[in-house]
């Protein structure tokens, strides 16, 4: 493990730190690195979210074949998305447009991808995605540059808040009682944060109004270790347990004593 304080990453960048350890290693180590881009977001490792897309696919086709009341509408309208090196976006929205044969021109029917950026800007995000399209082989009909047809095809949203990796009281608030409520734990560096940001849009944009809505959770949990301290709940929060105390030690509900 090599380590590197956060100011010379933002200085140097990810990918000339990556190169600068491989050929370390290569030319002072005698070892063969294999390198490896954050995220895993490069033109193989987007290969990941193509096939996870054919999958998700297919759970929604089963869905409807099952006749549950909650399935009868048929359409998939949004996806959305936490987004923060690119490569989870890029292959969702390929993907997307893979499944509807939709590479060169739009299709009828086929749900939109929302990508909430957790770091850098929505433009950014935009040339990362297209230059990873690229790499990967994508051919579009002529005269369509690669750029256009990803966002024709896919949203990014500025969803950083105070930068990557830092929450607001807000955001935790969020991640906590979404948790309470609902039994699925986000984190607040990508989905936590993801979801806040687009219940805000939801709240503000009457299209999104009758439309099936597809969050993909995409991990994070090791995001949540930091947090908490600040993700435990304080005496201002209202509970909805209470720590039984049965021994009479003085740190719950005191059933110490026999029943009445």
């Amino acid at each position: 493990i090599y380590t590197c304080t956060a100011g010379e990453y933002g200085r140097v960048g990810s990918d000339d730190l990556v190169a600068r350890v491989c050929s370390h290693l290569q030319n002072q180590k005698g070892k063969r690195p294999y390198a490896i881009p954050v995220g895993g977001s490069n033109s193989l490792g987007t290969w990941g979210y193509i096939h996870a897309v054919e999958e998700m696919m297919s759970q929604w086709h089963a869905l409807e074949s099952s006749g549950d009341d909650d399935s009868q509408r048929s359409s998939l309208d949004h996806i959305v998305f936490a987004c923060g090196s690119g490569g989870t976006a890029t292959g969702i929205a390929l993907g997307i447009a893979l499944a509807h044969d939709a590479l060169g021109t739009p299709a009828a029917h086929m749900p939109h991808v929302h990508a909430i950026g957790v770091c850098d800007d929505p433009d950014t995000f935009y040339k990362d995605i297209a230059d990873i399209s690229d790499k990967m082989g994508l051919t579009l009909p002529s005269g369509v540059s690669t750029e256009n047809f990803i966002r024709q095809h896919l949203t990014v949203y500025q969803g950083k808040g105070l930068g990557y990796a830092m929450a607001t009281d807000e955001e935790l608030d969020f991640v906590y009682e979404f948790a309470q409520t609902t039994g699925v734990v986000l984190d607040p560096v990508y989905s936590g944060k993801a979801l806040y940001n687009f219940m805000k849009l939801v709240e503000q944009d009457s299209t999104f109004c009758d439309q099936n809505i597809l969050f993909w959770h995409t991990g994070g949990a090791l995001g949540l270790f930091e947090k908490c301290d600040e993700l435990l709940p304080n005496p201002q929060k209202d509970r909805p347990y209470q720590r039984l105390d049965l021994y009479g030690k003085g740190d719950g509900i005191d059933i110490s004593g026999p029943s009445e």
